[in-house]
């Protein structure tokens, strides 16, 4: 039997993950009822803890790798003209997603996403140290995967197709729109997630093998569900890291100029666009928050604690 080493705080462990192990600390911790040692040992508990730092790193490499994919499967959806769009986005984000959290489960819990990062640490599943690494490093990933795009592409094609994705038409959309948009489908994919498998519990019940699978389909649903929603909105993205890519790619934050075709108008619209970054950052923190709200009041495991707690009750 391994030896248990005494710790100040479980804000290392980390239950918010698709693979068990990382569900798993043999490590005992130390309890206070300080609320000064319990905010000091949150905040500083982790930061040696060399596998977070490597987990973060596969985080920056994993969020690279996605943005730069997604990038070239947004850019051969549309060089294609076609009507028919959403099914493709739909059919390749649940593949796209899925695999990727598959794929760095093991090393990370797969989150690949600032989204899921924040959510899982306003809900108590990520420790501070482990959530903030995280955040840095898919933003840094996502600008290293803007710069790759930029220089796959060059400038022609990178505003031809926005970098990759996150635009909108102001004249046909406004921003107050996007924003709720953003953060009702941040909500609901968030609110599918935990349900199906980054909240620990619900993980034992459907597996480390299904859940990332669901988590593709609940992604592919809601981004299908958003896509023609409006001429020139390329629908509800969700994942800030990934639009913050697409921005870097652009070298514009404001995505002031992109085309678009739409045959029944037989030409092509060229218009100057005011599409701050803040509605890709806000709408996901918005639906989170939200989220976090109503996980912490009922959980989506909440039923079956409290039939526990009867049962434990009747055999007292």
């Amino acid at each position: 039997m391994s030896e248990k080493r005494l710790v100040p705080s479980p804000s290392t462990q980390f239950p918010g993950s698709f693979a068990p192990n990382l569900r798993e600390d043999s490590r005992k911790s130390a309890k206070s009822r300080a609320l000064r040692s319990i905010l000091y040992n949150y905040f500083t508990d982790g930061w040696n803890d060399i596998s977070v730092w490597k987990s973060a790193f596969i985080e920056f490499v994993g969020t690279t790798s996605l943005v730069y994919l997604s990038a070239m499967i947004h850019t051969t959806i549309g060089s294609f003209n076609t009507l028919q769009a959403a099914p493709y986005v739909g059919i390749t984000n649940i593949f796209l997603i899925s695999l990727f959290i598959w794929a760095m489960a093991p090393s990370t819990g797969g989150h690949t996403n600032p989204l899921i990062t924040f959510s899982t640490m306003v809900t108590g599943l990520t420790g501070f140290c482990r959530g903030t690494l995280y955040l840095i490093g898919q933003t840094a990933g996502a600008a290293l995967g803007g710069g790759l795009i930029r220089g796959s592409y060059g400038r022609n094609l990178t505003q031809l197709y926005q970098g990759g994705g996150c635009f909108f038409e102001p004249e046909l959309i406004d921003q107050g729109q996007v924003y709720l948009i953003e953060s009702v489908m941040s909500f609901i994919l968030l609110f599918i997630a935990f349900g199906v498998g980054l909240d620990p519990r619900q993980a034992q019940v459907m597996g480390p093998k299904l859940g990332p699978f669901l988590v593709g389909s609940a992604l592919g649903l809601t981004t299908f569900a958003t896509v023609g929603i409006a001429a020139g909105y390329g629908g509800a993205n969700m994942n800030p890291a990934r639009c913050f890519s697409y921005a870097v790619a652009r070298q514009d934050f404001k995505c002031k100029l992109f085309s678009l075709e739409f045959p029944e108008w037989k030409h092509k619209l060229i218009r100057n666009g005011n599409v701050d970054q803040w509605v890709w950052w806000i709408g996901p923190l918005t639906g989170s928050l939200f989220h976090a709200t109503v996980y912490h009041i009922a959980p989506p495991w909440h039923r079956a604690e409290t039939l526990g707690r009867a049962h434990a009750s009747n055999h007292a």
